[in-house]
């Protein structure tokens, strides 16, 4: 059963989630998938919701866009997206919480690189490669190809997953966003 404070902070990271789809995507290249926020957001909800909550409410999204609600980066929905180049990316994004969790419990968080390594495992790592398996399904990459090239996003992606543990820090340090 849900509180109203777990409902609250849900609502809140999905609002979150769909403002963020508002900023306009950078191009890459041939890939056909952008640099886009919305990954720092689901890294954000990883650290501040508790994983079944962050799932859900990262699947509310991806439910959303799929019915045609444009809230995907660059204002984009329908059902068409998720058999695109972007979809693996999104799919990583379901796992992230859980993933994050279950490597947060091989390594008790005692200071703030305990804290940010899950984060940059399962929020950065994994979706990555989700998404670059991905490619190779729906381009005309093979997979070794495929997961080269999302090489380019890692960087981008880290400073994300930095940015979103050390707000998730500052707010549970300062609040009771516990």
């Amino acid at each position: 059963m849900m509180h109203t404070r777990d409902l609250t902070r849900a609502g809140l990271g999905l609002a979150l989630l769909i403002c963020l789809a508002f900023v306009p995507p950078i191009a890459v290249g041939f890939l056909g998938v952008p640099i886009v926020l919305q990954n720092f957001g689901v890294m954000l909800l990883t650290r501040l919701l508790k994983p079944r909550q962050a799932t859900a409410v990262i699947g509310l999204l991806l439910v959303l866009a799929a019915l045609g609600l444009p809230f995907l980066s660059g204002g984009r929905g329908g059902f068409a997206i998720f058999a695109g180049p972007t979809a693996g990316f999104m799919f990583g994004w379901l796992l992230t919480p859980v993933m994050v969790w279950l490597f947060q419990r091989l390594s008790p968080a005692k200071n703030w690189w305990q804290r940010l390594w899950p984060l940059l495992i399962g929020g950065v790592l994994l979706p990555e490669i989700i998404g670059g398996a991905w490619l190779s399904l729906v381009t005309p990459l093979t997979l070794m190809p495929a997961l080269l090239s999302v090489v380019v996003y890692l960087p981008g992606d880290a400073i994300k997953a930095v940015l979103a543990s050390s707000i998730a820090d500052q707010l549970q340090r300062t609040s009771r966003f516990k």
